[in-house]
């Protein structure tokens, strides 16, 4: 083990004791799950590193307050002690605020008290009010030394002229007060908001990075939980009566059906291909579906995994090998992925496909393509999606963006559509959930 490793781990460990104190339930699994979440992660971003810890240590927003001072007890951030660097510094944020209050511009004062929030270090949602991260954050910006900058710029030459623009910078600094709680009080709102969303619901092509190593923490559960249901499922399954052995076996008892018979049922394992885009944003969604199908796999009788740009590769031995742990880092390295410049080209990619791969495609065969049906003003691939139409069992469509989207610009959606057993929006993880339950 190496030190950035054990430093990682005893960071965790640190969060997790001063939490446990404050009597925030933490299982082992769940702090072995927050060090893997930081693995994942770029640990110099701060909001990053909040996010994945708070998605894999709390599981109750009642202890959000908790953990928000637990974590800036760990991870504190920069407070200035005085505004000596504002006073210092002609560049700084002070002086950018300046000019904004001056010139009545509200874009610019937005963008000059968005920094100044930034580098006041607060942390929003720890429990206390707007009204004191406000004051906190004007202490920080020194406010007096603000307005006597803003009147000297005004240059007043009379007595009445000093009284005017006295009251003229006194209102600016007070609209800027106002506009900085209303500031304040939104990041608020949106923290409140985004602890509150469950990972199953938020976007995949949207996610940043940070969410997205939420996304994936949430990801293994709900992806053992469908198998498991699955498997249920198909254990339990529906036998019907078998009228002919159910007479039969009456004979015995004089004609009354008092033993019913029926029919064994014998599940259909069908093979499976998954087909997945990893061009573009679309790169970050097709793990979510490999790792999802590879957890759901003894529901067929064989898995196939393949992703494409412009070339194609098969991936199942990389799947087979890392079960449950599927990085885009190492399906993008993969030789034969890029075949020219590297943009997505569905009608190369697939006739590649058929032309090596064509003959695993029989009529016991599952076809699942993964991706946003877009051309890039390339040749469309109607004639290879209605060969896989043609010669499998069924083959399905999962497109990552909303419906809202399909055939905009460059989405050849509805052309694919028409030789497909069925589509499928998976914008979310719920929505990848649930296709992937209908399909099975």
């Amino acid at each position: 083990m190496n030190s950035a490793q054990l430093g990682v781990e005893s960071l965790v460990l640190s969060i997790t004791d001063r939490l446990r104190a404050t009597g925030v339930p933490i299982s082992t699994s769940e702090t072995l799950d927050a060090v893997t979440a930081m693995s994942l992660i770029d640990l110099s971003n701060r909001r990053e590193l909040k996010i994945a810890l708070s998605t894999t240590l709390i599981k109750d927003v009642s202890f959000n307050t908790a953990f928000h001072r637990a974590f800036n007890s760990v991870f504190p951030k920069w407070l200035p002690t005085d505004n000596s660097d504002f006073r210092q510094d002609p560049n700084n944020s002070q002086n950018e605020l300046l000019e904004a209050l001056i010139t009545g511009d509200d874009s610019t004062i937005d963008a000059a008290l968005n920094k100044v929030i930034d580098q006041s270090g607060i942390t929003i949602n720890d429990g206390r009010s707007v009204g004191h991260h406000a004051q906190r954050t004007l202490r920080s910006m020194g406010v007096p030394d603000l307005y006597r900058k803003y009147l000297h710029g005004l240059n007043s030459q009379s007595e009445y002229e000093r009284s005017v623009n006295a009251a003229q910078a006194q209102s600016a600094i007070d609209q800027m007060k106002r506009r900085l709680e209303d500031m304040l009080s939104g990041q608020l709102r949106d923290e409140v908001e985004q602890a509150l969303e469950d990972p199953e619901d938020r976007k995949l092509l949207k996610a940043g990075a940070d969410e997205l190593a939420a996304m994936r923490q949430a990801m293994r559960p709900l992806a053992r939980r469908l198998a498991t249901k699955l498997g249920n499922k198909r254990r339990r399954g529906r036998a019907g009566l078998d009228m002919r052995k159910t007479i039969r076996a009456s004979m015995g008892s004089g004609g009354v059906p008092a033993n019913p018979v029926l029919r064994k049922k014998r599940p259909s394992k069908p093979d499976l291909i998954v087909l997945c885009d990893v061009s573009g944003s679309t790169a970050q969604f097709a793990p979510f579906t490999l790792m999802l199908l590879a957890a759901v796999h003894e529901e067929f009788r064989r898995v196939r995994s393949f992703v494409f740009i412009d070339g194609i590769v098969e991936i199942t031995g990389l799947l087979e090998g890392n079960p449950g742990v599927i990085d885009p880092n190492h399906l993008l390295a993969r030789r034969g992925l890029i075949a020219q410049d590297g943009r997505s080209d569905y009608h190369r990619a697939l006739a590649a496909f058929l032309e090596r791969w064509g003959d695993a495609v029989t009529p016991k065969t599952t076809v699942i393509i993964a991706g946003d049906a877009r051309s890039h003003d390339r040749p469309p691939a109607v004639e290879s999606i209605a060969e896989l139409g043609k010669q499998s069992r069924r083959l399905y469509w999962l497109n990552p963006e909303e419906k809202s989207e399909w055939d905009l610009l460059d989405s050849r959606m509805s052309d694919y559509q028409s030789h497909c057993t069925d589509t499928f929006q998976v914008s979310t993880i719920r929505e990848l959930i649930q296709a992937v339950n209908v399909i099975v």
